[in-house]
């Protein structure tokens, strides 16, 4: 017979304020674990000092410093006195055992996997221990209820199914009289309850299982370790007796070996789709499905990292008010949503259950601040072995680190210390960083930025995982009044990576507004590479205004100095950067030869290099491969004339790119792999990617279709590391050509799409009107002519307004007209070949296009008279 377990009926003990559920309201509808939220008690004073935490807000007029503060039922009780227990707390009752012991959880979602390895392990042979290990709210309790509840388990124990919720019991003694109270032993006047005890356990006809929930209360609990290490140690050694225990920190309690659940941290929190499950049967019918809201809810639980308890308690706002407000609540009183509208408890309070961990662990004095540090630190501290003792120079916090590690506030992940977004909002909220520490994160970080490699890709890597750390610090440093020079020194390190380009360009923006002092020369660099970064964004219009703010300063129809040419030929070179990328060439090269003349003026040999590298770039989008091989081997020279290398092998990129348009695949091959080398020698993950995908496209080419997947997968894998977008959209498309000519239609179509979003996301309308262009042509393989007219007509649409691209133009008029021909509109299709024959024929370097569209025409001719 199926044990269930009840909670005894709702009791109040005024006197001593000892609150447990109310009848009716015992926890059963837990996200498959729990946390807590605000709304706690405990006033909200920043509590950083050796002698304790202050957490009531009269305590002016009290005085608890001998006073212990322990938790019954979920909620605080004061205990006078510094030995022993109250005489109160020694007279538990077992209904109120029975009260404290939550019913089975109906909503649980995500743990089957859990549920079946503990079970498991419970029902093999021989002694089994259980630990269920991890924060507060991540569903701990639920875990043990639904192991403890399953058929298997309730098959082999039976009725000698025992759960004792420990946060009501502080020392052994109290553990012991438990134990008597949920077993219903009998106790015979002067009798021994250890003695009773035992005796039971030695004697019982089956096997047995305990549970001890919460366990952390009495084994953290004064001095009370030694006698309740004692008695878990002799109960586990009793033949017939399996143990569940679950409790906050990283390691079961005791010499005992635990079997654990989830991985090194304990347990895990959800994943995103039972989470999303949770939250909505939390809900109900409230919630009104549809792609806002699908969104809304996927991104409120991404910002609370699919913790268990915050997820149960954010779902019950829905019920009073509508989803995008408890978004805004979210973001604007964090942890206080997460907590249910009564008196707050361990299972109702996110910010309760939190300072319930600082309490029962004893986090306080300079282990309070440093869980304040990390509580600031978005990324934690990575890698805290290496970096803790530089960070905090002198200090020796790792101790520290131990003290929080076991109360579970903090997790080691690869390696560093991270904690949960819930606890990192309350613990910054209650407990905020001190000055004197985010001043040595600050040296910190600025020598950190100062000793990064040289190499590109190393560097980032190293960076990645402290860039939100290095925003949040600068960011906070500069808007409380420090205008170091460090901050430009960062930002131009910062510069470095196109992957960091928000961060860069957000703490520029907050340089140039706070420092009004800044020097004329910082302010101009800072300025352009605002430029250059906002160019890259696809932010053109925004990048062309702040060119114009700098060129506009300087008078170029007077007598300008070596510096001033300098200067405009920086600010010609990105305007030109951005009619570029719009597909305006005519017009950049028009600024280019601009840009050309003043670095001739200011005599930047490099700059002039790189310009004239440039124009033969777009000389290579107009398919003028001529004048384009001509340019770049002239600015080839150049640069080896002034021994610049990396501009030696970007030249070298180009002309492979050249080779692989005219079909010299195996120049091209050999040249793409030589200047592949060279970029990841000088660290250039940029112009490694593009040799990558240039060669990914030639394999493609030749039909090597294994080889092309496998280079292009490899190239957009680093675009992705680097934060190259155009990198990955080009992939993309790449891939989607590899599935066309292996007729992978329906595939070759979803990336195509994906392709053409990602370029239009960043202002690349050509290559989405390319994309639309590759997208007929699947279509009308797959004989989908509808679907192919609308693709073709969208990528003429878009190539309207770049007159320039006259081979993309005419390619989308030569395969509109195929698919037409296939249609049997041959009115039509003669229009579109003409048209797309004229284009070509206009450029001078496209013949054998002009070519093609006459074989075309005669095709239809002969089509026609047939």
């Amino acid at each position: 017979m199926k044990r269930t377990i009840k909670a005894a009926p709702h009791t109040r003990d005024k006197k001593r304020q000892k609150i447990t559920q109310e009848p009716g309201h015992t926890d059963n509808t837990e996200a498959g674990t729990s946390l807590s939220g605000q709304n706690s008690q405990i006033p909200k004073q920043q509590m950083q000092t050796s002698t304790g935490f202050h957490f009531f807000s009269d305590a002016q007029n009290n005085d608890f410093r001998n006073a212990q503060i322990t938790n019954v039922a979920g909620n605080l009780n004061i205990i006078k006195g510094d030995s022993g227990l109250s005489s109160d707390t020694k007279k538990i009752t077992a209904d109120m055992i029975a009260s404290a012991t939550p019913a089975v959880p109906i909503v649980f979602k995500g743990r089957e996997e859990l549920v079946e390895q503990g079970v498991n392990t419970l029902c093999q042979q021989g002694l089994k221990f259980l630990a269920i290990l991890g924060a507060g709210g991540m569903g701990k309790t639920s875990l043990a209820l639904h192991i403890m509840n399953s058929d298997l388990v309730q098959n082999k124990f039976g009725e000698r199914c025992y759960f004792i919720p420990c946060e009501l019991f502080e020392d052994a003694e109290s553990l012991v009289q438990g134990l008597i109270h949920v077993m219903e032993l009998t106790m015979q006047e002067n009798q021994s309850k250890q003695k009773v005890l035992f005796s039971h356990l030695h004697s019982v006809p089956g096997d047995l299982l305990i549970v001890f929930d919460n366990f952390e209360t009495p084994w953290n609990h004064g001095n009370s370790r030694i006698g309740v290490k004692n008695l878990l140690e002799k109960i586990a050694k009793c033949r017939k007796v399996s143990l569940i225990v679950t409790m906050r920190g990283p390691n079961g309690p005791g010499d005992i070996l635990w079997e654990r659940l989830g991985d090194q941290s304990g347990i895990p929190t959800l994943s995103p789709v039972p989470a999303k499950e949770a939250f909505k049967a939390f809900v109900g019918n409230k919630l009104q499905s549809s792609d806002d809201s699908e969104s809304q809810v996927d991104s409120l639980l991404y910002q609370l990292e699919y913790v268990p308890l915050a997820i149960r308690l954010s779902a019950q706002h829905v019920k009073r008010v509508p989803l995008k407000t408890l978004i805004r609540m979210w973001e604007k009183d964090k942890t206080s949503i997460l907590a249910e509208q009564r008196e707050p408890g361990r299972l109702t309070s996110v910010s309760f259950s939190i300072d319930l961990s600082i309490q029962i662990f004893r986090i306080e004095g300079r282990t309070l601040e440093l869980l304040s540090a990390i509580s600031f630190l978005p990324d934690g501290i990575p890698f805290w072995v290496e970096h803790l003792d530089r960070m905090f120079p002198g200090e020796g916090l790792s101790v520290n680190v131990s003290t929080l590690l076991e109360s579970s506030l903090i997790y080691d992940w690869n390696k560093g210390l991270k904690m949960l977004a819930p606890v990192q909002e309350h613990v910054h909220s209650q407990y905020p960083i001190g000055q004197v520490d985010v001043d040595q994160l600050e040296m910190f970080y600025a020598q950190f930025l100062e000793n990064l490699p040289d190499n590109d890709m190393e560097a980032q890597a190293e960076l990645q995982l402290h860039i939100n750390n290095i925003e949040k610090i600068f960011k906070a440093q500069m808007n409380t009044g420090h205008l170091e020079v460090s901050y430009i020194s960062a930002v131009n390190t910062l510069y470095r990576f196109t992957r960091f380009n928000p961060v860069s360009l957000s703490l520029t923006d907050l340089i140039l507004e706070k420092n009004k002092n800044i020097k004329k020369y910082d302010e101009v660099e800072l300025k352009l590479k605002k430029a250059k970064m906002l160019r890259w964004m696809g932010r053109f219009q925004s990048a062309e205004d702040q060119v114009m703010l700098v060129k506009d300063c300087i008078n170029e129809e007077g007598n300008i100095s070596q510096s001033e040419a300098d200067i405009l030929g920086r600010c010609y070179d990105i305007l030109w950067g951005i009619y570029y990328v719009q597909a305006q060439y005519e017009k950049a090269i028009n600024i280019n030869l601009q840009a050309q003349r003043y670095f001739k003026q200011s005599q930047k040999q490099r700059a002039l290099a790189n310009s004239m590298r440039w124009l033969g770039d777009i000389y290579f989008m107009q398919a003028r491969h001529k004048e384009a091989s001509e340019m770049i081997s002239e600015a080839q020279q150049l640069f080896q004339q002034i021994g610049n290398e990396l501009g030696v092998a970007e030249c070298l990129q180009r002309l492979g790119d050249i080779y692989r348009m005219q079909g010299r695949n195996d120049e091209a091959i050999k040249i793409l792999l030589d200047a592949q080398n060279q970029f990841q020698t000088f660290g250039n993950p940029v112009r490694a990617a593009e040799c990558l995908w240039s060669l990914g496209e030639l394999y493609r080419k030749q039909e090597k279709y294994d080889e092309a997947t496998e280079t292009i997968m490899k190239a957009q894998k680093q675009f992705v590391e680097i934060g190259h977008k155009q990198g990955v959209a080009d992939c993309l498309r790449t891939l989607s050509r590899i599935y066309m000519n292996q007729r992978r239609y329906d595939e070759a179509v979803g990336m195509f799409s994906n392709a053409q979003g990602e370029y239009q996301n960043i202002g690349r309308i050509v290559d989405a009107a390319w994309c639309y262009q590759y997208l007929g042509v699947t279509y009308r393989l797959q004989s989908q002519y509808e679907s192919a007219k609308g693709a073709f007509t969208e990528a003429l649409g878009l190539l309207k307004g770049f007159p320039g691209e006259k081979y993309k133009i005419g390619w989308t008029f030569l395969e509109f007209g195929h698919l037409l021909f296939d249609m049997e509109d041959f009115i039509e299709a003669r229009r579109k070949y003409e048209e797309a024959r004229d284009i070509f024929d206009s450029h001078g370097q496209l013949e054998k296009w002009v070519d093609e569209c006459s074989a075309a025409l005669a095709e239809l001719d002969e089509a026609v008279s047939q």
